[in-house]
């Protein structure tokens, strides 16, 4: 065999056998550095570790979780919840007594029941408990609202709340229910506004539109409101309607004057502003009338 393969051979079998014996004392070291506690596990990664399942941490021990009688560890493990038809209380797991015409609710917090439509807790505002479910007296022309709160019905639309019943609502021409017990309850449709108990027509003059409420109108582009019409503006000579288009404006170098856009005058040692309807004095100098002095 030629000697160079050989030679290559040994130094590749030197090589290979040293690997394990570093790779062993790496894991020695590493054996020794780690300390674990009962029933923990070390996480995969950084050197921090965590309680097996069924255990929780305190101080640098991990130690079972005590739960109730009726309880259960959560999918995690770290806590425990209470079986259905209980509820979490003072440490405790304790049998939810559900009312007549009540239901179970799969949670933890509050009274773990609800009453079944068309019905109301006897709950009181100031302490949040509740033992009954109580029928819902619903009136005439009202439907129920799927709420334990308040009344748990309000009025069809067209009638409104007085002296818990639902009165109709005697609603103009051209107006809609507004189904709330504010007010009149009733609107007039866009287009039109309320006077008195009625909705009169709003008259909208030439090269005006309904604005997005339809409770008032506005001029369009070019236009100015003047009482109850859009005169038309009139742009002189170096000017530009401003963004609202209901005005207008001198272009840069040019200044508003008694209607007319007349030319800035610049003196020495000055410019014109950030507006460009105006000049400034440039520094050091400052503004003397229509001059700019030093100082």
């Amino acid at each position: 065999m030629n000697w160079k393969i050989l030679i290559t051979i040994a130094l590749l079998a030197g090589l290979t056998a040293g690997a394990p014996a570093g790779h062993a004392e790496a894991n020695d070291g590493e054996s020794t550095t780690t300390a674990l506690p009962e029933n923990a596990y070390k996480n995969q990664y950084g050197a921090n570790w965590s309680c097996d399942y069924g255990f929780e941490k305190s101080d640098m021990l991990c130690i079972a979780i005590s739960m109730p009688e009726n309880a259960y560890l959560d999918a995690i493990g770290s806590q425990w919840v209470c079986h259905r038809g209980y509820i979490k209380k003072n440490g405790t797991c304790e049998k939810i007594i559900v009312p007549e015409n009540g239901y179970l609710l799969d949670t933890n917090y509050g009274t773990g029941w609800e009453c079944e439509r068309g019905y109301k807790s006897d709950k009181r505002e100031s302490d949040g408990n509740a033992s009954r479910c109580i029928r819902i007296q619903v009136p005439a022309h009202a439907y129920l609202t799927d709420s334990d709160y308040g009344s748990g019905w309000k009025c069809e639309p067209g009638f409104q709340l007085k002296d818990n019943h639902c009165i109709r609502i005697e609603i103009p021409e051209n107006a809609y229910p507004t189904n709330t017990n504010h007010d009149n309850g009733w609107e007039c449709k866009r287009g039109y506004v309320e006077k008195g108990a009625s909705c009169i027509a709003l008259s909208v003059p030439e090269n005006a539109y309904l604005e997005s409420s339809g409770k008032d109108w506005n001029c369009e582009r070019g236009y100015r409101k003047s009482s109850n019409r859009c005169i038309r503006i009139t742009l002189p000579k170096n000017a530009f309607l401003v963004d609202r288009g209901d005005d207008w404006q001198c272009e840069r170098g040019f200044a508003k004057t008694a209607g007319a856009c007349t030319s800035i005058t610049i003196p020495p040692n000055a410019h014109l502003n950030y507006s460009g309807n105006d000049w400034v004095c440039n520094d050091p100098y400052r503004r003397n009338g229509n001059k700019c002095e030093s100082q």
